[in-house]
């Protein structure tokens, strides 16, 4: 081949270089924005999760709803739980927004405000109308719309206060034990303390309270109690403050937390004073250790 073929076909091969160099950088540029986005959607992307629902309710009480938020840190102004007695089935995108959906009632607790996420939330609402509701949890997170799938519950016709006078409380989900994290030798206290978490109901017809509290201590109380035994006539030391002193509509569910130090077991009833009389529940315990 002579020097001129060569340089030729040097001449021809440059433009292609150019074109084909010019050509992959397009490709790697369009690639890294599609990882980009993808890393980014991942990376933001939020959940919300039913965690506790009614199945049935009667009609003029309380329903209560646990649900959670979670994803990245950040502030949202509104969640709820958005419900209906029409049925809105199918996957819901996140242009999805209330309004465009069949559900008509919502929980107000979290409709409005400011709230750091991630966060679980207790709503209630009350139940009218007798029927079979659908409903969703629903979160405006950053603008867009997070649903999650659709469930049900029934509300049936309801006691009144002319068929029965009487209360009842139920321990949900009783704590069993709680560890105490164990602080550095140097410091002035064994323990920095473990957190109990209660939950419960009080059923019966509608009326106003304004205390409910767990009652506890390292010392048994055991027995059935009456409608006259005070707390004061009890051996429980301590108390969950949450709900010691307000207004509560009942029936209502309630969700109260308390710190543990000391190590051993702890008796506990829940307790709720309704009309002028005491009501509790069983004694149970938990072991902190």
């Amino acid at each position: 081949m002579s020097e001129e073929t060569a340089k030729n076909g040097d001449e021809l091969n440059i433009p292609q270089n150019k074109f084909f160099w010019i050509f992959g950088g397009i490709i790697l540029l369009i690639a890294a924005w599609f990882g980009y986005k993808a890393l980014i959607s991942s990376v933001e992307d939020y959940k919300v999760t039913l965690v506790d629902a009614p199945k049935q309710v009667d009609s003029g009480s309380i329903a209560t709803f646990t649900w959670r938020v979670d994803g990245p840190p950040t502030t949202i102004n509104h969640t709820s739980v958005h419900m209906g007695l029409t049925s809105n089935p199918g996957d819901l995108t996140k242009e999805v927004k209330p309004a465009d959906t069949k559900y008509t009632d919502m929980i107000t607790d979290f409709a409005n405000g400011k709230y750091n996420i991630p966060l679980q939330f207790v709503g209630n609402t009350k139940m009218g109308k007798v029927g079979k509701y659908y409903y969703r949890v629903h979160a405006l997170v950053n603008d867009k719309n997070y649903w999650s799938d659709e469930a049900s519950f029934d509300v049936v016709k309801g006691m009144t206060s002319t068929t029965s006078g009487d209360y009842k409380i139920s321990v949900l989900y009783p704590p069993k034990s709680v560890t105490l994290p164990v602080l550095p030798k140097d410091e002035k206290e064994a323990t920095m303390g473990g957190t109990v978490t209660f939950t419960w109901r009080i059923d019966g017809p509608p009326t106003a309270i304004n205390n409910t509290t767990v009652y506890y201590g390292l010392t048994s109380s055991p027995g059935t109690f009456n409608r006259d035994v005070k707390p004061s006539d009890t051996k429980y030391a301590d108390f969950v403050k949450d709900f010691i002193n307000g207004k509560f509509d009942i029936p209502l569910q309630f969700v109260g937390n308390t710190k543990i130090t000391d190590p051993g077991t702890y008796y506990y009833r829940v307790y709720a004073l309704i009309n002028g009389k005491d009501y509790w529940s069983a004694e149970s315990s938990f072991t902190a250790k």
